[in-house]
C-alpha cells in the first residue's frame, strides 16, 4: 500500500471525524425536537452516523450535509411515535406542527442548512419547502405569523444547541466514536431500559399462571355440564331418555251435551225422519237409484206395487174413470 493511499485514507477519516462531531451537536437537539424523546432521537442519530460512514468515502465533499441529514431524517425512529412525545415549554409550537412542516422548520432553526439543500433533504422543490416553512411558523391569536415568537424559537433553538449538558455530550462522543469504528453503540437510556425487567422477563412466571387460569376455568365449566351417568336401573348403560304418556284425550263428543251432538252428527236427517222414505234407510239403493235416473234407464226400473184398496175393486167407480 502506497504512502500516498494512507494518507488520503487518513485524511478522509479525519475530514469524517471532524463533520460528525460538528453536526453532532444540532442533530441530536434536532432528533429530539422532531419525535420529541431524547432518547429516541440519540438511537436515529447513532443509526445516521453509521449509515453516514459508509457513503460519506463514495460522495463529494460538497455533498455531505445534505446526505448526512437525509439520512437522519430517514431513520426509523423518526418516523415512530414514542409513548410520550413531549417538547420543552419554549418549543411549545412544535408540538402542534406536523411532521412535514416541523422538520422543514428544524432544518432552518437548527440544522442550519441552506434553502436548497432543506428541499433536497425533504424531497420537494424550493417552493414547496418555502410552503411548509410558513405552516410552522408561530401564529398570533389573529391567525398570523408571529415574528416575536418567530424570533424567540430560534433563539431557544441555538441556545438548545449551545448548552447540552455535560453528560449528553459524552453519549454523543461514544456514539461518533462507535460509527467511526463501524459499531452501532446503544445509547445508555436504552441500554437501561433493555436491562430493565420487561414482559419477555416476567413470561417465565406469567406463562404458567395462564395455563392453570385456562385449566380451572375449563374444569369449572365442565362441573355445570350434565354429563350422561349409569342407568337407573344399575345395569350401566346409558341413562335413558325418561318419557311420561300425555293423559288419554277426551272424546270430542263428551263435550257437548245430547242435544248438540244430535244436530252435529253427520247422518241427522236419517236420524230425524219417521222412518216413512225406505231410500233413507237404505242408503246404498238410494244412491244406485239416483245414478240410474241421472243415465235416463227409468223403463227399466221396477216401481214398487202398492196394496189394491176397495176402490180399486169397485166397478161403478172404474166406470166413472173410463167415462173420464
Amino acid at each position: 500500500m502506497s504512502a500516498r493511499t494512507v494518507n488520503d485514507a487518513a485524511a478522509a477519516s479525519a475530514a469524517l471525524t471532524a463533520f460528525l462531531r460538528g453536526a453532532e451537536r444540532r442533530a441530536a437537539v434536532f432528533a429530539q425536537l422532531q419525535i420529541g424523546d431524547a432518547e429516541a432521537g440519540d438511537t436515529a442519530l447513532a443509526m445516521a452516523m453509521g449509515d453516514f460512514r459508509d457513503v460519506a468515502a463514495r460522495i463529494p465533499f460538497g455533498d455531505w450535509p445534505r446526505r448526512f441529514w437525509t439520512l437522519l431524517l430517514s431513520a426509523g425512529p423518526m418516523h415512530e411515535t414514542p409513548p410520550a412525545p413531549a417538547w420543552p415549554p419554549q418549543f411549545r409550537d412544535l408540538a402542534q406542527a406536523g411532521h412535514g412542516p416541523r422538520a422543514a422548520l428544524l432544518l432552518r432553526l437548527v440544522a442550519n442548512v441552506s434553502e436548497a439543500d432543506a428541499a433536497a433533504v425533504l424531497g420537494v422543490t424550493r417552493a414547496t419547502y418555502r410552503l411548509a416553512l410558513q405552516r410552522a411558523l408561530p401564529r398570533d391569536a389573529d391567525g398570523r405569523a408571529d415574528a416575536e415568537a418567530w424570533r424567540a424559537l430560534g433563539e431557544a433553538a441555538q441556545q438548545a444547541v449551545r448548552r447540552l449538558p455535560p453528560a449528553r455530550l459524552a453519549e454523543l462522543a461514544r456514539l461518533r466514536e462507535a460509527a467511526l469504528q463501524g459499531r452501532v453503540h446503544v445509547p445508555d437510556a436504552a441500554q437501561a431500559r433493555h436491562d430493565r425487567p420487561t414482559a419477555h422477563a416476567r413470561a417465565r412466571w406469567l406463562w404458567p399462571a395462564t395455563v392453570a387460569v385456562v385449566v380451572l376455568t375449563l374444569a369449572a365449566l365442565a362441573a355445570t355440564v350434565d354429563w350422561p351417568l349409569s342407568s337407573p336401573r344399575g345395569n350401566g348403560g346409558p341413562r335413558e331418555i325418561l318419557a311420561e304418556p300425555l293423559p288419554p284425550a277426551q272424546a270430542p263428543a263428551a263435550t257437548y251435551d245430547a242435544d248438540a251432538a244430535l244436530l252435529t252428527h253427520p247422518d241427522f236427517e236419517l236420524l230425524a225422519s219417521d222412518g216413512g222414505d225406505a231410500a233413507m234407510r237404505d242408503p246404498a239403493f238410494h244412491a244406485w237409484l239416483a245414478v240410474q235416473l241421472e243415465r235416463g234407464e227409468e223403463g227399466d226400473i221396477a216401481r214398487p206395487q202398492r196394496e189394491e184398496t176397495e176402490a180399486d175393486v169397485d166397478e161403478s167407480s172404474m166406470g166413472t174413470d173410463d167415462a173420464r
